[in-house]
């Protein structure tokens, strides 16, 4: 045997573990969430809320859980962790599930199975509160910028608002998608004609992914130097990856059919970003009278932005249901 055999063997060889590691984490990314429920013992309990003799784990009656005693220490403790999400192993376990299978923890929260995974608007907070602390802590030293009031809001101030609170600007950020992946995303193989209320709970575990690659990525910048042009282009890829990813297993298209559909949502929250940014800029020339930036904003650059965010919505809600009928033949 030559040189070249027993190299193209042990290639081939690597390649088959390769593949076949990549299909176990794609089986455990599919159905992770294994619980084994605890068998209830035999004996009788006693409910001190309702006042009723019962056999299991909790009460039937009023759903107080079975073992409640007196306030301790440990009682104190418990409850004052579990405001921040810290009381149980939901939250650590919740984000590990969210950076590791994103899509398909998403899917689980919306088909019901909701027991084993943290609240997503409560975990948003939580991790925002957690991001502004790290934010401040790594903004320390930074002089601050002299404040100019004013009586009428600017730009500014509303960035200004918006940096300090990350929870509500990531929330309202991508909250700008949900219309577009209900429409666009309509047919899709998994997770098919999703409601808006779904929609709404997809975003925020979108919005909690971005705040925690947002921590990650200004945490690796401080160690970086200010010229590092490359890590300013390397860090909107690595987002585009992430929702790629989660919008892949959530919804089950190929990479391709995710990856433009993909595009067409973002591009449809920017467009509509546009429009919120036009209303405001009209209001403010109906304000100071600036008649000439008005009729610019109306009659030029708003239809242009609604013509094409109507033909995207159209153009990607017509592929999809096309594909959804070939697919079902």
């Amino acid at each position: 045997m030559t040189i070249f055999a027993v190299v193209k063997k042990e290639h081939m060889k690597l390649l088959s573990q390769i593949k076949e590691r990549h299909g176990r984490l794609e089986r455990w990314q599919r159905d992770s969430l294994r619980h084994v429920p605890t068998t209830a013992s035999g004996e009788t309990r006693h409910c001190h809320c309702c006042e009723h003799d019962y056999v299991g784990n909790y009460c039937p009656t009023c759903g107080q859980r079975a073992g409640t005693k007196r306030i301790t220490w440990d009682t104190l403790k418990s409850g004052v962790m579990d405001v921040w999400g810290m009381g149980s192993r939901a939250l650590p376990y919740t984000l590990w599930q969210l950076l590791l299978r994103p899509g398909y923890l998403i899917a689980d929260y919306i088909n019901g199975r909701r027991q084993v995974s943290f609240p997503p608007v409560k975990m948003l907070v939580v991790v925002a509160l957690f991001v502004f602390v790290v934010m401040r802590w790594l903004m320390a030293n930074e002089p601050p910028e002299a404040e100019v009031s004013s009586g009428v809001p600017s730009y500014d101030s509303i960035i200004d608002t918006l940096s300090t609170h990350y929870d509500w600007s990531a929330l309202i950020a991508f909250s700008l998608f949900i219309y577009p992946t209900y429409v666009i995303f309509r047919f899709a193989p998994r997770c098919t004609a999703h409601t808006i209320p779904e929609g709404f709970y997809v975003q925020v575990f979108n919005a909690t992914q971005f705040l925690i690659y947002l921590l990650a990525g200004e945490l690796i910048g401080t160690f970086l130097p200010d010229d590092a042009t490359w890590y300013l282009v390397l860090c909107p890829v690595v987002i585009l990856f992430v929702l790629w990813r989660t919008y892949r297993q959530l919804f089950g298209y190929r990479w391709w059919g995710t990856l433009w559909r993909l595009l067409m949502v973002l591009t449809c929250g920017g467009l509509t970003l546009f429009m919120f940014i036009f209303i405001f800029v009209c209001v403010d020339s109906i304000l100071t009278h600036n008649t000439e930036r008005l009729m610019d904003f109306l009659c030029g650059r708003l239809p242009f932005y609604l013509g094409a965010y109507a033909l995207l919505m159209w153009g990607g809600y017509a592929i999809g249901k096309r594909t959804a009928a070939r697919r079902t033949r």
